[in-house]
């Protein structure tokens, strides 16, 4: 396994993480659908920008 690949596999699995962190705070505040994909979208982008800077 190639250090370039590892490195992709350890950004998808934080992305995923991160959302599912989201998703998870949104069903416990008993959003919407809309609400659910927002709050898993923005940690998910957010977390990846901030990890990569």
């Amino acid at each position: 396994m190639t250090p370039d690949l590892l490195l992709l596999f350890a950004d998808r699995i934080g992305v995923f993480v991160f959302a599912i962190s989201g998703g998870i705070v949104a069903v416990r505040k008993q959003m919407d659908m809309f609400g659910v994909i927002v709050l898993a979208f923005l940690p998910a982008i957010g977390g990846g920008t901030l990890r990569d800077l």
